[in-house]
């Protein structure tokens, strides 16, 4: 068996990590621009205007020194975000899987007594 057809016990085939999703496509075109377009010498190579006495491609790339730490710095928060939201929405599910059934329609009538019924 390679090392390719293993799988890891500790980490279920619905880890978050490895399941592309919106989120992860978004980070990626955002850390692709923070690479490729300081990479696109046409965007810079003039002189003019000066920035502070500097010539334009000095001002250009320290810019995107500052520009690049924030894009990676939203994309670690998107994230971030998305895989809160998964372990919240695991932990309501796991929840509501460990009450028995009784329980569960004992709770769900409650909660349609305090919405007015249905």
């Amino acid at each position: 068996m390679s090392d390719m057809e293993t799988t890891d016990p500790a980490r279920p085939p619905t880890d978050p990590r490895w399941r592309p999703t919106p989120t992860k496509f978004i980070v990626t075109a955002i850390l692709l621009v923070a690479i490729v377009v300081p990479l696109l010498v046409p965007t810079y190579t003039r002189v003019e205007p000066r920035v502070f006495g500097f010539p334009f491609f000095y001002a250009y790339q320290l810019g995107w020194v500052f520009l690049a730490a924030a894009l990676c710095g939203l994309s670690f928060w998107l994230l971030r975000r998305e895989r809160a939201a998964y372990l919240r929405a695991r932990d309501v599910g796991s929840r509501a899987d460990d009450q028995p059934r009784s329980e569960q329609r004992r709770t769900s009538s409650a909660n349609d007594d305090e919405r007015g019924g249905l």
